[in-house]
């Protein structure tokens, strides 16, 4: 099992509550990968701060979730589960299971919809689900992680790539339309947002000032960070290093570069900062990385 930092809310929920956590990986932006195994249990969340996609890989027919909008049962094999990060929930487990957990968070899905599939991350909201057949998600997780030894870490990029596949999927099938989501206020425009994240991903290794990217949208650097957050549930200097570290495990490959030289490449002041920030986003040093 990898030793989880910062561990997502319901991780710690199903943790205290006896489940046992038979295999799982950090894969960096905000992802987690976790396999349970549960039995004779039950959970609540309230409002957990990340989203939860979930899979039932054995068992499960008889979990029921009880709360607000009503009692369903029925979980199976293939079946999946999506619980947004503000969602409500309590669940009873009369029987064994076994389930695979992907806990992402807001950033991670809002430059998901952003980059890939250029939508506007202020209208990014995920339904929330339960006991739904999804064919799509159960064969990428049968033919692809499950199969994985996840504590390869030579498996890591695999492991991650599945997971951006979870995650466009997710966008292409269970997120609502804007039609249907009240009027957004606070965030920038969608054609700005493209433009600051070109900007950012263009000019990542420079030293750049809150009132540059306030310049290029035409806000006060005020108002600005404020609907930057609102738009990337981040504010732009953590989106901004999110992107260096996206970099820097380009460049990270044996024998091209050092590791300074690939800190300043980033933008980092040394290499000291660079390791510090990359660790804190991945689970693993730069040097670490670079070994897969």
């Amino acid at each position: 099992m990898s030793n989880l930092a910062n561990q997502p809310d319901v991780f710690d929920i199903l943790n205290n509550a006896g489940a046992t956590v038979l295999r799982s990986v950090a894969l960096g932006d905000g992802v987690t990968a976790v396999q349970w195994f549960n039995e004779n249990g039950e959970a609540e969340y309230d409002q957990p701060g990340h989203h939860t996609f979930s899979i039932y890989l054995n068992g499960g027919e008889e979990v029921q979730r009880i709360d607000k909008s009503g009692a369903r049962i029925g979980g199976a094999p293939g079946k999946i589960c999506l619980l947004p990060e503000d969602h409500r929930s309590r669940w009873n487990i009369p029987q064994k299971l076994e389930m695979f957990h992907l806990y992402f968070d807001a950033s991670k899905i809002k430059s998901t919809a952003l980059q890939v599939l250029d939508r506007d991350p202020r209208q990014v909201e995920l339904k929330d689900l339960t006991f739904k057949a999804d064919p799509y998600a159960e064969n990428i997780l049968k033919s692809v992680i499950h199969p994985l030894d996840w504590s390869e870490k030579t498996n890591r990029l695999a492991l991650s790539s599945a997971a951006d596949l979870f995650l466009i999927h997710i966008l292409q099938n269970y997120a609502e339309t804007s039609q249907n989501l009240p009027t957004i206020k606070g965030g920038l425009p969608a054609y700005i947002c493209k433009r600051i994240d070109e900007y950012l991903r263009a000019n990542f290794d420079a030293a750049i000032s809150i009132n540059r990217l306030a310049e290029l949208s035409g806000y006060s650097s005020y108002h600005f960070a404020r609907m930057f957050k609102e738009s990337f549930a981040l504010p732009p200097h953590q989106y901004l290093n999110k992107i260096r570290i996206e970099k820097a495990k380009e460049m990270l490959k044996p024998g091209e570069m050092t590791l300074a030289e690939v800190a300043l490449s980033c933008g980092y002041s040394s290499q000291a900062h660079f390791t510090a920030n990359f660790k804190k986003a991945t689970d693993l040093t730069p040097r670490q990385f670079q070994k897969l």
